[in-house]
This record gives C-alpha cells, structure tokens and sequence, in this order.
C-alpha cells in the first residue's frame, strides 16, 4: 500500500471516527433532554397531586372543627335549657356546613382528575363519614335535644370519620412519596 492511500484511508476513519462520536454524542443529548423532561413532568404532576391533596385535608380539616363547634353549641343549649326558638336559631346559623359538604363533593372531582384512582376512590367515605356527623348533628338540633344518645352516636361517627380521614392522608403521603423514586 503507497502512502498516499493510506493517508486516504487514514483520514477515512478518522471522518468515520469522528461521525460515530458525533451521533453517539448526539443520541446521548437527545436521551438526557428526553429523560430531564419526564423528570420535569413527574415533578409537575407530583406538585400539582400535593396541592390537590393538601386543599382537600385543609377543607375537611375545617369541616370537622365546624361540626365539633356545632356540636359544642348543641350541648351549650343543653345546659342552658334553651327554648326551641333558640334551638333554630343556631341551627340555622349552621346550615353553612351543610353547603360546604357539598362543595366537598365538587373538590372530590379535582382528585379524581388529579389521581390515581385508588385515592380518588377513597374520598367518598370521606365525605360519607363527615355527612354521618352532621346527620347526627342535623337530627339532635332539630329534636331540640342533645342526650347521651345522641353524643355517644356522635362520638362514634366522629371515631370513623377520623380514622377514614387519616386513611385517605396516609395513602396520599404514601404516593406522593412513591413519585419521588
């Protein structure tokens, strides 16, 4: 072989050479903006997940101090003897709660689009357990009376509620946790 050819072919792989570490160098880019971008998304998606969750555990949060503040005000009649015109009176000034149950409702809506489904689905005894206690409540306001009966009934529903509510925030911890892998 002269020297001249392969001087040719010399340059011939060092092209092919340097092409070879240009698509490699250039597959690996396109593999990390690929990867940077699912990365960003999970991120996204975990963040939007955690605002969806933490507004829903803030609003039943609130529900149930309310319930607990109707309930005080039931036995504050109680022991003043209050007439029924009392009675209506505070309970009217509670019909709040009830609207706000139903807003509850609506917002189960954003967590079932805020997924998965398996959280979603424990919202509904959620707001079932939360609308147990207001039945309670509902019920022992409009009998003008608040009895054992009633708050044993109300501390048992109020039990219930509490363990599905740290039911449904420990499987929201849980995968919210699981994204960050």
């Amino acid at each position: 072989m002269d020297q001249g050819t392969a001087a040719v072919l010399g340059a011939c792989v060092g092209v092919a050479g340097t092409l070879g570490t240009g698509f490699l160098a250039y597959f690996a880019a396109r593999h990390q903006i690929r990867d940077q971008a699912k990365l960003e998304h999970k991120k996204t998606v975990r963040s939007e997940r955690r605002d969806t969750y933490r507004e829903f555990l803030r609003n039943t949060s609130e529900i149930e101090r309310d319930l607990d503040l109707f309930m005080l005000k039931l036995v504050k009649l109680k022991v003043d003897q209050a007439g029924p015109e009392i009675w209506l009176e505070a309970f009217n000034e509670s019909t709040a709660l009830s609207d706000r149950l139903k807003d509850l409702k609506v917002q189960s809506a954003d967590l079932m689009l805020a997924g998965p489904l398996e959280l979603a689905v424990l919202t509904g005894p959620v707001i079932n357990a939360l609308n147990e206690e207001w039945k309670i409540l509902t019920k022992a306001g409009i009998a003008f009376r608040w009895e054992e009966e009633e708050e044993d009934a109300y501390k048992q529903a109020r039990a219930a509620s509490g363990e599905i509510i740290s039911r449904f925030g420990g499987r929201a911890s849980t995968i919210l946790n699981m994204e960050l892998r």
